[in-house]
């Protein structure tokens, strides 16, 4: 009987050190932990889409959560960081501890990036489509950033729902990356608390998804990320208009994060 190759190592949780913590909206900050050192070149090798999980004892209760890592590969490798972002949730755990308390110089447990929701690189030009909500912004962030770095000719067109602009998760990010790239990023946001001149009011639904994507067949891929909801209702209306599943990619975003992997030791 040949012998079986031998299983891959099981990844494992490293301290890393906390290199940066910026605010990013009202009550959310971005953290950036330093994996230049050769040791952590693990957590450089990941695909846009992917998180990471963060374990910290807090109030004397082991808590562990996933969080999506928002800057595209390419960018992490040359800076040394991988950054996430994170918003305090009412009642949370890790999250209104990771706003108020983590500072730089902290050392935090991290798992090395994992997750089934990314992009690869496709040659050629194309269109896609994002449709995201609150902190969903954070993976699809990653993947547009590594869609527009793919083929000068690529556009995309990104529908983004949050309560207020004070509370968009990153909105400055998604600014910068529209104008680094020329408009090959097209945002319309959504508000659903406040009436904002010039901006959408009220949830994204299938009135607005018929007036912004007209011809939802040119779209070459769909990238879906938030609330059950919103992926319920946009789901349904690709559906209803003969979209593959196969070009429609998802992932659930809770109010704390990606749903999180299997514990590991």
């Amino acid at each position: 009987m040949p012998l079986l190759p031998p299983a891959a190592p099981r990844p494992r949780f490293a301290p890393l050190r906390v290199a940066r913590v910026d605010p990013v909206a009202e009550h959310a900050v971005s953290i950036a932990f330093d994996v230049a050192a050769p040791e952590h070149a693990a957590y450089l090798d990941y695909a846009a889409g992917q998180y990471v999980t963060l374990d910290a004892r807090i109030a004397g209760e082991r808590v562990r959560q996933s969080y999506s890592l928002w800057t595209r590969p390419a960018r992490a490798a040359a800076e040394g960081l991988i950054r996430i972002a994170v918003a305090e949730i009412a009642g949370g755990r890790m999250s209104p501890w990771l706003v108020s308390h983590v500072a730089v110089g902290d050392t935090l447990d991290v798992l090395p990036p994992r997750g089934e929701f990314t992009y690869a690189a496709q040659p050629g030009p194309a269109r896609h489509a994002i449709v995201a909500g609150g902190s969903g912004i954070t993976p699809v962030l990653a993947i547009a950033a590594d869609i527009l770095a793919a083929d000068p000719g690529t556009h995309i067109d990104l529908v983004l729902a949050n309560r207020t602009p004070a509370t968009a998760v990153l909105r400055h990010e998604v600014a910068a990356l529209a104008d680094a790239t020329h408009g090959r990023l097209r945002v319309t946001d959504v508000y659903s608390r406040v009436q904002v001149p010039g901006e959408r009011f009220g949830r994204i639904d299938e009135p607005l998804l018929a007036e912004r994507f007209p011809a939802p067949g040119d779209i070459a891929h769909w990238w879906l990320c938030g609330p059950e909801g919103l992926l319920t209702r946009t789901e349904a209306w690709l559906a209803g208009r003969g979209i593959p599943t196969e070009r429609v990619h998802r992932e659930r975003f809770t109010t704390t994060g990606p749903v999180d992997p299997a514990p590991a030791n």
